[in-house]
């Protein structure tokens, strides 16, 4: 799974590192999010709602087939859910079951697939004898952004506004993975730029080759301290290595 990551870039970086023409990105100004957790369940989309609902930068293909930075909420809305993020989790879409499960199944099949960039993301490691668990921080070796797989929806408001919602595609975890998220052994799937296209615009088939797990020696991961545990802390220090647990 991948149920909290940051964004350290702000949006005229990344516009440059894809190549996009064109944004509406509703985070004005961009700060850097340390501590990007998925909006609250149960919350219904209305205009002005932008502080309750947590908003992410998504880049989709435009209808002229270029790169388009969007706005998206987190999680997935399916469109069947009259606006409300639902009660069971949908900010992560499982790449094995995907296809399948009736909260994914019409974006897969619409090919409804974007990219999520962000810097870093978190996980959580079971130490036997320590409580809480240990938070690691894991980021790319060489790149300052990556990019997990995503699928997006379309939804309207309550008020008739049209909106865009996403979820991260999951994988079983890499070798590295597995040790930290060593409970249910996943990992978000991460994209590189040579796949960016594929990802977005080939047919369900090609993408679904995708959704394999990241290299391990690509990805580092440093343990942080368990300030991260709480989703409204932001700060920079939460970043911070602290002496691994265990």
């Amino acid at each position: 799974m991948c149920g909290r990551y940051n964004i350290l870039s702000d949006v005229d970086a990344l516009m440059d590192t894809f190549e996009i023409l064109q944004s509406d990105v509703q985070v004005e100004p961009f700060e850097p999010r340390y501590n990007i957790s998925p909006s609250t369940r149960n919350l219904i989309v209305t205009t002005g709602d932008e502080n309750r609902l947590t908003r992410v930068p998504i880049i989709r293909p435009a209808s002229d087939l270029r790169r388009h930075l969007k706005s998206a909420v987190w999680p997935l809305i399916p469109v069947w859910a009259n606006a409300q993020v639902p009660k069971y989790a949908t900010a992560n879409a499982r790449s094995e079951t995907m296809t399948q499960r009736v909260s994914f199944r019409n974006a897969w099949k619409r090919s409804q697939r974007c990219l999520i960039p962000a810097t870093g993301f978190y996980e959580w490691q079971t130490v036997p004898g320590d409580n809480p668990k240990q938070p690691w921080h894991i980021y790319h070796r060489e790149q300052s952004v990556m990019c997990f797989a995503g699928l997006w929806e379309h939804g309207q408001s309550t008020d008739g506004a049209t909106f865009e919602s996403c979820a991260i595609v999951t994988t079983e975890a890499n070798q590295l993975m597995a040790t930290i998220h060593n409970t249910n052994r996943r990992m978000p799937v991460i994209i590189d730029s040579t796949h960016w296209d594929e990802w977005l615009s080939a047919d369900n088939d090609a993408a679904l080759e995708l959704a394999v797990p990241y290299p391990d020696g690509q990805l580092q991961a440093i343990p942080i301290s368990t300030r991260i545990n709480n989703p409204s802390y932001n700060r920079s220090d939460c970043l911070a290595p602290v002496e691994q647990a265990g």
